[in-house]
């Protein structure tokens, strides 16, 4: 089975990249391709719960749970969680804290990585 690392830079609700990301995640799935997701910058926040959807049609939050609910991992880099002030107990559960050398290590295992 092929696997596709995800890496989310982008804030949840600043446009639609990650968005965009975690919708073509859910459709790798359906095409059968193992998919982990690596939250860095602003886009640990996509992690973090109760976000407020701002007025958009969708929820980052609810398509995360939907994910984490098919086993696909969410790591969240623990030097960017502090950087804006999120806690562990912030995170959606089952997204986990992770450093550089996690997503050196994913990098390294899959056979594509995307970036949004």
């Amino acid at each position: 089975m092929r696997t596709i690392t995800i890496i989310i830079n982008e804030l949840p609700y600043k446009n639609d990249k990650a968005w965009n990301a975690l919708r073509l995640a859910g459709e790798l799935l359906n095409q059968d391709v193992k998919v982990k997701i690596f939250l860095l910058e602003d886009g640990v926040d996509v992690g973090k719960e109760n976000q407020a959807a701002k007025g958009k049609e969708y929820n980052l939050e609810e398509l995360a749970k939907k994910l984490l609910a098919k086993d696909v991992p969410f790591v969240a880099r623990s030097t960017c969680l502090n950087v804006c002030g999120i806690s562990k107990e912030k995170l959606i559960d089952g997204v986990v804290e992770g450093r550089m050398s996690d997503l050196a290590n994913l990098v390294k295992e899959s056979d594509k990585v995307l970036t949004f």
